[in-house]
């Protein structure tokens, strides 16, 4: 079917109903539930078992979804370096980073966050500090897996950028909290989430950089890593992150994820990462294919989808993607223009389920490969089991 189809389809369906969700219903449905709750390893990996394809069938995503190749050390993607975030409220996420520690280079707990209020008082409740000595615990001479927490900047106004620019004794001391911090918890660095939140606060670009440039030699000279979340391109008049904002930050930051994911959205329906978008956003930012520059770039990777429907619908994980399966009595379609999977629900709230797939997240991949950068999954509490096979 081709995506415009789609998208008409759902606009329709946004436009005429109005009813409301309604639960999974039926005898099949809790015959087929039986196979969802297969998990654990096996012997051969989705190669080995034929999964890896254009045309996936239903009751092979619900029978073999949560099985996964005995070999998690094997890594399959060595272009660059994967990134794999963690949040508190997706738990699954901490066993697939202790299960697939030797597929992944670095893990991103979501915990942190530096308030303009206090910016000095980091709140350390979400920290899983038994996680953490079991990743530790798996490093080893071939294999080290970093934790980088993710850092948020909330709740800061333009005038408290400005201040944090113009006083250099605050940031020295920001600095030294967030040192303090990777020396009791021997994290490896952070994931600033800081470019989006500081932009729109209204401060001046310029500022911004020079903030986080500073922030990333203070912790580089502790040997610490920092990653810098930046957002896609959008086609915009004035795009939030540009080639000249990256080249400034560049010299300073040890990777870029670039959250190249959420194309659409309810209000605007279809795929989630078309691979043609994908391209254009990582060349946007550097043009020239044999750049060193291309490899500091972490191609994001969603490892969720949508689900839309008449009442607008939202992102699924993989439990409920399965649920969706279910129910589900067609064809599972691949759309050629944005390389990704989706399928159109009959019954129930109806609507249009875009959810990747392991051809789909192989394409990607490739893509990285092609592209010489690495790759960012968000995150890892949200994919099926076989996902990882693909890493």
């Amino acid at each position: 079917m081709n995506i415009k189809i789609v998208v008409c389809c759902l606009v329709l369906i946004f436009a005429e109903a109005n009813g409301t969700l309604s639960p999974t219903k039926g005898k099949k449905a809790k015959k087929q539930d039986k196979d969802v709750k297969k998990t654990g390893p096996i012997d051969k990996d989705v190669f080995q078992r034929n999964l890896v394809r254009t045309d996936p069938k239903v009751q092979d995503i619900l029978r073999e979804s949560g099985l996964y190749g005995r070999k998690t050390d094997v890594k399959h993607f060595r272009s660059g370096d994967v990134l794999g975030y963690i949040t508190p409220w997706n738990n699954d996420g901490y066993e697939n980073a202790k299960r697939f520690h030797g597929k992944l280079d670095m893990v991103s707990p979501v915990w942190l966050t530096v308030n303009s209020k206090d910016p000095f008082k980091i709140p350390t409740h979400d920290l899983q500090k038994l996680w953490l000595h079991d990743m530790k615990s798996a490093d080893n001479e071939n294999h080290t897996t970093k934790i980088l927490p993710r850092i948020l900047f909330e709740g800061w106004s333009g005038d408290d950028v400005l201040e944090l620019f113009n006083n250099i004794q605050k940031r020295d001391k920001l600095i030294r909290v967030l040192t303090d911090l990777t020396e009791a918890y021997l994290f490896d660095g952070y994931v600033l989430e800081i470019w989006n939140q500081f932009v729109f606060s209204g401060a001046k670009k310029k500022l911004i950089i020079s903030i986080i440039n500073s922030i990333a030699d203070g912790l580089r000279k502790k040997g610490l890593d920092t990653v810098l979340a930046v957002p896609p391109l959008r086609g915009m008049d004035k795009e939030l992150f540009t080639k000249k904002n990256f080249d400034s930050l560049a010299p300073h930051i040890r990777y870029f994820s670039l959250m190249t994911y959420d194309f659409s959205s309810v209000q605007r329906p279809g795929p989630n990462a078309p691979t043609e978008w994908i391209r254009k956003c990582i060349e946007y930012l550097v043009p020239d294919e044999n750049d060193p520059k291309r490899a500091q770039i972490l191609m994001g990777l969603n490892f969720y989808g949508y689900h839309y429907t008449h009442t607008g619908g939202g992102p699924i994980v993989g439990s409920q993607y399965v649920k969706l399966l279910e129910d589900f009595k067609g064809k599972i379609q691949w759309d050629d223009k944005s390389q990704e999977h989706f399928f159109e629900l009959k019954s129930n709230d109806g609507g249009f389920v875009f959810y990747p797939t392991l051809y789909s997240i192989l394409v990607r991949l490739d893509l990285a490969a092609e592209l010489k950068t690495g790759v960012s999954i968000w995150e890892l509490g949200q994919g099926l089991n076989y996902f990882f096979d693909t890493l």
